[in-house]
């Protein structure tokens, strides 16, 4: 809301109330025509499917940054799966008819709609993922993250049995990750309520879902700020705006405010974390082309890190490790799994000549190839490094570094 243009905002404004929602409430039932579309203010809302034996599972997270009505957006009229409120509070709601109309007349709105369909269906992918590969500690890691940033608060109002029915799990296996947690000082766990004390900490836990979660919100920001910028050179989300019609107050999400200085400064940590790490961390296209690095890349390979794009990464190496990493590099693309391989890096005229490890996996669409860069020359300084040589072992094996940082 808060990347639309003022007109646009006073176009949109009458037709929206302010509503509260109450946590477990369901607003959408499966199979039945969409009466209205929620814009969640300081609440998440989630989509939930359920099967003949009354089992359950969460399907998508739908927090302040996102809408409810996804199926109008394509041309649809019912949801086959129950939206029900997941933790408390307000959000703005419009009638599915009026929602319709302003998307016909205000074409930005509705190539904003779009993206956050693509961003939600990015969402489901990946959980479909975590849910299968990722055990219950760190799922829930990331589940109270995503929650908590979805709705804007570090309170969350939910009981261990509403998370294990979201989660798919055993309610015992949610108590005994909780009950760690608590342990660590990283949440406060009472009966229905679960207050997070350090999302850092928190944070380490949480499967490497969260890391991906976030760079993609960041980017799906990004592109909402982009649109919302174009044809009037209007620059979104600078500050909130209210209508006097409605009394509607259009609050930007992501910006600094004092509700979200906490929130602001652990995604600082995350991000210094990964520039300033002690490994180098680099991201190659498909073709093999760098994509992006943090600094201690940037030295291993001797760039400057903001010219680092549309290197390829072979230009770097030693002409005996050249082929051995290309096959190395459609490997992990292809198996979309952590492995590794040793290189010789070329010498500069800043350093000389070294072996590096590299550790890797391939993002969820396996076109991206993220690795870690460690330097092992003093390893391989009596042996020689196997320059052309390489192997590589499934991340079970215990070979693989930890989550890919955002």
């Amino acid at each position: 809301m808060a990347t639309l243009s003022p007109p646009e905002q006073a176009a949109l404004a009458p037709y929206l109330e302010r509503v509260t929602l109450a946590s477990g409430q369901v607003i959408v039932q499966p199979g039945k025509a969409l009466q209205h579309v929620y814009f969640p203010i300081n609440c998440s809302l989630t989509w939930v499917s359920h099967t003949a034996e009354g089992e359950s599972a969460e399907l998508a997270l739908v927090g302040r940054d996102g809408l409810i009505g996804v199926p109008l957006v394509l041309g649809g009229m019912t949801m086959q799966h129950t939206v029900q409120v997941q933790c408390g509070g307000q959000a703005l709601r419009i009638g599915a008819d009026d929602f319709l109309r302003q998307l016909r007349t205000q074409g930005r709105l509705h190539q904003m709609a779009l993206l956050y369909v693509q961003r939600q269906m990015a969402q489901m992918a990946q959980s479909i993922v975590c849910s299968r590969h990722h055990a219950v500690s760190e799922r829930l890691g990331h589940w109270l993250l995503n929650n908590a940033q979805g709705a804007n608060t570090r309170e969350l109002r939910v009981t261990h049995e509403t998370i294990s029915h979201m989660l798919g799990v055993r309610r015992e296996s949610v108590t005994q990750a909780a009950g760690r947690f608590q342990a660590a000082g990283w949440i406060d766990n009472h009966r229905g309520r679960i207050t997070l004390k350090d999302t850092v900490g928190l944070s380490t836990m949480a499967c490497e879902c969260h890391a991906r979660s976030q760079l993609e919100s960041q980017r799906y920001l990004q592109q909402l700020a982009h649109l919302g910028r174009q044809n009037d050179g209007h620059v979104p989300a600078v500050a909130s705006r209210e209508s006097v019609d409605t009394g509607v107050v259009f609050t930007p999400y992501g910006m600094p405010s004092e509700d979200d200085d906490s929130a602001a400064s652990d995604l600082q940590k995350y991000v210094d974390a990964y520039d300033f790490a002690p490994v180098g961390f680099v991201t190659l296209d498909a073709q093999g082309r760098v994509l992006q690095t943090n600094l201690a890349g940037a030295i291993l390979l001797d760039i400057q890190r903001s010219q680092c794009q549309n290197h390829l990464f072979s230009d770097f190496l030693e002409v005996s490790s050249q082929a051995s990493f290309a096959q190395f590099h459609q490997e992990v693309l292809k198996g979309q799994c952590r492995r590794y391989c040793l290189v010789e890096l070329t010498a500069t005229a800043h350093r000389r000549a070294m072996c590096v490890r590299i550790d890797a996996t391939a993002d969820e669409w396996g076109v991206e190839n993220r690795m870690v860069l460690i330097d092992v020359s003093e390893d391989t300084t009596s042996a020689g490094p196997q320059s052309g040589h390489w192997s590589f072992q499934s991340a079970d094996a215990g070979t693989a570094p930890g989550a890919w940082p955002s």
